[in-house]
């Protein structure tokens, strides 16, 4: 279990949780939310490793929940909170130390964030930042803000610029929109790695099954941003550590009248039973658009031809053990 420090100020009580063995050591301390660790975060995050202090730490200080997301009531994450810590710490950060976003931190003043979290807390030697940070009550907390607060608490900033891909500024923002675009070659460019889920295979109607075609129902987190519905080129990653090429179709199946939204996956050169177990699925590319058939003998050469197409597609990447080494 992570380890949690409380600390009261006025009205307002704070816990950062995620400490490891590093209570006491200075720090460099990467502020954001990092949903997605995308490409720019990574640049921000390697700024963090750099500035390790002798005898210290590097830190990632975030927040469980994307403040816009809080107060708009509409969840719509990249990847998971358990996900976005893993890929961060893969990035060489030494620990992930976040704050339970709700009205209390929300009220938070900036100065107060920076003396008793920033400086009493974590001991941040240097703190590194994105362009456009903000923090505290109502974003009152700037880069420039947490400059002028570093000559008086003696620590140092960095201010880390934006990445740009195609003259655009890479930014979870952006990504979301791809995703909504079905454009799952650029989120993979922006993230530096396909957008991938983690889930539980749960039953479904098998109607692939009775088609040739069995599928894997995968059940995704309702909170995180999911491609356009379409048919995708995948690969499938099992927990036993075999991965395999699949074909995924994220849609209400309208050739059966239904109308929930489903996460379908057949994986290619693969016999057994999936049920109950935890699967990754990692977006290569878009296939086509859900149709409505007229028939499901339509359906079936429709998916012959999806899975010709797939096998394709395949030959444009470069895979190791299933994972993507090179687009």
């Amino acid at each position: 279990m992570p380890t949690c420090l409380g600390l009261e100020g006025g009205a307002t009580i704070v816990k950062l949780c995620g400490f490891g063995d590093n209570l006491g050591c200075p720090r460099s301390v990467a502020l954001g939310t990092f949903d997605g660790v995308h490409r720019g975060h990574q640049r921000l995050l390697s700024r963090a490793v750099d500035r390790i202090p002798v005898d210290g730490c590097s830190t990632v200080l975030t927040l469980d929940y994307p403040p816009d997301q809080y107060f708009q009531q509409q969840p719509r994450l990249i990847c998971d909170f358990e996900t976005r810590r893993a890929l961060i710490q893969r990035q060489g950060i030494s620990e992930v130390v976040w704050l339970k976003f709700d009205e209390e931190i929300a009220s938070l003043r900036a100065e107060v964030f920076i003396r008793d979290i920033l400086v009493d807390m974590l001991h941040a030697s240097h703190v590194i930042c994105g362009f456009n940070y903000r923090f505290g009550h109502k974003a009152e907390g700037t880069p420039e803000l947490l400059r002028v607060m570093g000559r008086i608490h003696n620590y140092r900033v960095d201010v880390v610029p934006p990445m740009y891909i195609d003259g655009r500024v890479v930014s979870s923002t952006r990504i979301r929109q791809a995703l909504d675009d079905g454009d799952v070659r650029l989120a993979h460019r922006l993230l530096g790695r396909p957008q991938s889920y983690r889930g539980i295979v749960a039953h479904g109607q098998q109607r692939g099954r009775k088609l040739g075609f069995p599928t894997a129902n995968l059940s995704i987190q309702h909170e995180l941003v999911l491609p356009r519905q379409g048919v995708y080129l995948t690969y499938s990653h099992l927990a036993d550590g075999q991965s395999y090429p699949s074909l995924t179709a994220i849609g209400d199946n309208p050739t059966f009248g239904a109308s929930a939204q489903t996460v379908e996956t057949y994986l290619m050169d693969f016999d057994g039973n999936l049920y109950g177990q935890e699967m990754e699925l990692s977006f290569l590319d878009r296939l086509r658009d859900i149709y409505r058939f007229s028939s499901v003998e339509e359906l079936k050469h429709q998916m012959r031809m999806d899975q010709d197409m797939a096998q394709e597609r395949l030959a444009e990447f470069r895979l190791h053990s299933g994972r993507l080494v090179l687009e």
